[in-house]
């Protein structure tokens, strides 16, 4: 019988999703970190289910031609923040484009070969240093670092996602044990630290200021320390800079806009730019606030609430743009949003299950994907960021 801490030596699979790859072991699945299609390793078993069970390499018997030297210094230490900075960009890429095309078939139930995106750099950035927003987490003697992968424990060493000035600001500060810190490295060039406001009790900064600047085109926003901004520093332009391009291109012409999930109106001002008055449904509000006061003088409402009620009584759109977390909008969601029938649907997905799960209930609901595109946008982790532009006529599941 299989139990945690036995070692197994496993020849290793198909990467899956979630930062591992597949092995077999006496018939069960056994998902390994640290480890590489086409490796045999010597892996602990960590966790054990009734179909799977999980492992952690801890030493390599037979190396793919794609590893390389550890790069990240607290993956090395054991904390869970990159889980692929073992092997080379371009295979990382390659890991993430197979993952996604898996789940486009398994999840999404399209036809293999429907259509096959392949996973491309976000940008010419390097891919250490990219991440300009942080959260860490205080050690019992104040020191910040990150959570070891699956455990409460603290790992204090340098993440290579984290710039040279996130990495100082950080090495500087103490708090208290088990505090949680935000860190920016904002777009006007200051360094921030807070830890964020939680009920009944307001922010504390601890260097800086409380309110970070974002900048997108010719808008900027004061968005609080500890609020979210998309992590790669280069994100968010890119991504307004594609919206606008999918609006151009299937849009139908100026008219009424949804922004789902719509933060503090990124995705907003690029539909705006694109001659749409637009409505943003968000939760948070203090991306509304800062919302607000970036489109003062421009046609941007901002409604408060969950996004499965406040769309309710919201002008019928000829366009919807959505970005949802991680769990991805539901099937609910994307049948009211094809229910308004708009020209163009485009979905923006952090989590490739979700994304593919929401754009196949759209496809039963009488749209098709025109057109589907992938981003590495967190080098180093199993993380990409998905594309899709829907249109009305319904999907046939082979790509015809």
């Amino acid at each position: 019988m299989l139990t945690p801490n036995d070692l197994l030596e496993l020849t290793c699979g198909a990467p899956g999703h979630g930062g591992f790859v597949i092995a077999r072991h006496e018939g069960r699945a056994v998902f390994v970190r640290g480890a590489l299609p086409g490796e045999t390793v010597r892996a602990r078993v960590t966790e054990v289910k009734k179909s799977y069970a999980r492992a952690s390499t801890v030493e390599v018997l037979e190396a793919s031609p794609h590893r390389v030297p550890e790069t990240c210094a607290a993956a090395a230490a054991g904390a869970g923040c990159c889980d692929l900075t073992f092997a080379g960009p371009a295979f990382q890429r390659a890991m993430k484009t197979q993952v996604l095309q898996d789940l486009l078939v398994r999840v999404g139930g399209f036809d293999p070969g429907a259509f096959e995106p392949v996973v491309e750099p976000l940008s010419d950035a390097p891919v250490a240093g990219w991440r300009h927003r942080a959260r860490l987490v205080a050690d019992g003697d104040g020191r910040l670092g990150q959570h070891a992968h699956r455990s409460p424990d603290v790992v204090v060493a340098p993440c290579v996602q984290l710039p040279v000035g996130l990495i100082e600001l950080a090495g500087g500060l103490r708090t208290e044990p088990g505090a949680e810190v935000a860190l920016v490295l904002d777009d006007a060039g200051a360094a921030h630290a807070a830890v964020p406001a939680r009920r009944g009790r307001s922010a504390q900064v601890l260097a800086g200021e409380a309110l970070a600047e974002y900048r997108v085109g010719g808008r900027s926003w004061r968005i609080p320390v500890g609020g979210f901004w998309q992590a790669h520093r280069d994100a968010a332009s890119r991504y307004a800079q594609w919206v606008g391009d999918y609006v151009a291109r299937y849009g139908g012409g100026p008219g009424r806009a949804w922004d789902l999930y719509g933060g503090a109106g990124v995705l907003a001002g690029a539909l705006v730019d694109s001659g749409f008055t637009v409505d943003v449904v968000e939760t948070s509000g203090g991306a509304i606030a800062a919302g607000r006061q970036t489109f003062a003088h421009e046609p941007v409402s901002f409604h408060r609430g969950d996004v499965a009620a406040r769309y309710k009584g919201l002008p019928a759109p000829g366009v919807v743009v959505l970005d949802p977390p991680r769990t991805g909008a539901g099937a609910a969601v994307m049948g009211a949003i094809t229910a308004a029938e708009p020209a163009a649907i485009v979905h923006v997905g952090c989590d490739p299950a979700a994304f593919a799960r929401d754009l196949g209930a759209a496809c039963e609901n009488g749209y098709r994907v025109a057109e589907l595109s992938a981003w590495d946008a967190f080098p180093g982790t199993h993380h990409l960021e998905a594309f899709a532009v829907l249109v009305s006529g319904r999907e046939d599941r082979r790509g015809r």
